[in-house]
């Protein structure tokens, strides 16, 4: 015999009945009767369950009440009841406000890399213009939480949500890169950087700092090889999708064999999968390009004479003093550092457009230098400064964080021809594009040092022809993905070719083509060209550069200071992530999986 089915509540269908509110003081609350008076529910709509209850619970105290007076009652216990509902209501809300308001002043803190504590400040602050502007405010501003603690909190709350956006994304990527490099704390702990460049199915393009972890132990290419491995399984990435490798010329990190390039050719080989493009950050080859060029004879004795000067604090101001009384007042002589990029142009120039005034000073303070009254050794400096200047401006245009690998080869091209050029120019005592060169001229009796220069020029095309040469064997493919509009298709990869002879007979897509590249490829229809798009998404996604971990680790300095070095690594991953996203924050997100609403936690 079949089961008899239970009777569901659902199943009768009770309609609540407006005379039950006067007779029985009930109201409808939702799918149940609520008893204004006691504020009970009763679960099932039926006049008997309501007569019930309040026979059992309030006849002898409501009995009596009839007509207008019965009514009125049954209105003040609802509107009572509507209050408190209110005032629930209302407190909530506002701990979710005061709870939110102190998550965005702690992103703002964090993004801006200030203390912890300086949301104290922060709430000073508030309280002061809330004084001014609303005093009957003031409360409401002195309840936000800003204390050092809670800031900590709200930040590692927001970076768990930044990660969590990054993983939803990563779960999409076709193609992605990573670009590595680690440097020093004010600790001397070793951190290393790990940022994800990805491209999805519709060409969007997601680039964040992925990780950061902190080595106190060894740092060998095993070491970081493991942290990388950590980083893929905590965003569960596939190592067949990735595109590229881009790190600094470090040996732990390029180097073949026991290097992090040789763990991954390696692990590669064993899983039998398909090994990924290694890059050495272009910008740092055209640095190792620039300190080859042997210009000791002219760079050792101008940095001996700014240290003269800047060494001595009394020299420094006297030289500054004396400038005053020139038109060159506005000026003063830089450091050259080894490691940054462009001071050897600055102070090579600096000296050059001062040496009057700095041969004057010294020889006033007993040590003269002959070599600024040398002809040619100012001519030396005069064209060193010049060099130096082109490769700085090569050297800023390789610089920013949405250069394509494709931008950045036809800049590296671009000065490749401009070498050939300044080859034949100087070689034919051709000094247009030499502007300290051309000044020096109008005064110099001595000849121009036309070997010197000649050498200078084909040291720079030996060490750019050589140390690019693994981005010039991808020359055709970097061109094919720059513009397929021009490409020759006989030399495209088969699996493109009819795609692109498609492509290339479609005047719609060459108009688009116009408009930008990334945009192009973002139009470019997927059901007409998967294979295309497969190709333009792995360049997509290459870093050509580590430039954005150089720019991290500047804001690194700045966030662990030497005022903040009990700095968790977990608040400076935080800080640090929050500083270099582009993605917000979801404070509905972070709210809602909150347990407790309360201000203060």
């Amino acid at each position: 015999m079949a089961e008899k089915r239970k009777r569901k509540i659902d199943d009768e269908c009770w309609q609540f009945q407006e005379e039950w509110s006067l007779k029985y003081f009930f109201i409808k609350s939702g799918e149940k009767a609520l008893c204004v008076i006691c504020n009970e529910t009763v679960a099932v709509m039926k006049e008997y369950n309501l007569r019930r209850h309040h026979q059992s619970k309030h006849q002898e105290k409501y009995a009596q009440l009839e007509g207008k007076v019965r009514a009125e009652k049954f209105s003040k216990l609802q509107n009572q009841l509507t209050s408190q509902r209110t005032l629930f209501s209302k407190s909530s809300n506002e701990n979710d406000s005061l709870t939110k308001a102190s998550y965005k002043v702690a992103y703002v803190l964090a993004k801006s890399g200030k203390p912890f504590t300086d949301g104290e400040v922060v709430k000073e602050c508030l309280l002061e213009v809330a004084e001014e502007l609303c005093p009957e405010k003031s409360k409401q501003f002195e309840n936000v939480a800003l204390g050092a603690n809670t800031i900590a909190r709200r930040v590692a709350d927001i970076g768990e949500n930044i990660v969590t956006q990054i993983a939803k994304n990563a779960s999409k990527f076709r193609h992605f890169s990573i670009a590595m490099d680690e440097s020093l704390d004010s600790c001397s702990t070793s951190q290393l950087l790990v940022f994800i460049r990805g491209v999805d199915e519709d060409m969007n393009i997601t680039q964040e700092l992925a990780s950061l972890h902190s080595m106190y132990g060894t740092v060998t290419g095993e070491d970081i090889f493991n942290d990388l491995k950590k980083t893929f399984a905590d965003y569960n990435l596939d190592w067949t999708n990735l595109s590229c490798l881009t790190v600094d010329g470090g040996k732990n990190m390029s180097g073949i064999k026991k290097g992090l390039v040789g763990q991954v050719r390696q692990m590669c080989n064993e899983k039998n999968i398909l090994q990924p493009m290694f890059l050495h950050c272009i910008i740092h080859q055209q640095a190792l390009c620039a300190k080859y060029v042997d210009i000791s004879s002219v760079l050792n004795p101008v940095v001996k004479m700014v240290n003269l000067i800047r060494s001595h604090g009394l020299n420094h101001r006297q030289f500054r003093d004396m400038l005053k009384d020139t038109d060159t007042e506005s000026q003063d002589l830089p450091y050259y550092t080894a490691v940054r990029w462009l001071s050897c142009e600055k102070v090579l120039s600096r000296v050059f457009k001062l040496r009057k005034e700095i041969g004057d000073f010294l020889e006033s303070k007993g040590k003269p230098q002959p070599l600024l009254s040398d002809e040619e050794w100012v001519w030396k400096l005069a064209f060193a400064a010049d060099i130096t200047s082109h490769l700085n401006f090569l050297n800023l245009k390789l610089q920013g964080e949405e250069n394509l690998v494709s931008d950045l080869y036809t800049h590296l091209k671009a000065f490749r021809s401009k070498l050939v050029l300044f080859l034949e120019q100087v070689q034919a005592n051709n000094l247009t594009h030499f502007q300290q060169c051309k000044v020096f001229m109008a005064e110099a009796t001595a000849e121009f040092p036309t070997s010197f220069a000649c050498e200078i020029i084909k040291d720079l095309q030996l060490q750019f022809q050589q140390r690019f040469s693994d981005l010039d064997s991808k020359a055709e493919e970097v061109r094919l993905f720059q513009n397929p509009f021009e490409a020759d298709v006989a030399s495209c990869p088969d699996e493109l070719q009819l795609e692109v002879i498609e492509l290339q007979a479609n005047d719609l897509l060459r108009d688009k083509f116009k408009e930008g590249l990334v945009g192009f490829y973002q139009f470019l229809p997927k059901e007409d060209f998967p294979n295309v798009k497969t190709f333009a998404s792995r360049y997509l996604s290459i870093f050509g550069t580590t430039y954005l971990c150089e720019q991290t680790f500047s804001r690194m300095k700045y966030v662990k200071n030497n005022l903040r070095t009990n700095l968790s690594d977990d608040n400076l991953r935080s800080l640090l992530m929050l500083g270099t996203s582009n993605l917000k924050p979801e404070m509905s997100a972070i709210l809602a999986s909150r347990k407790q609403f309360h201000h203060s936690h």
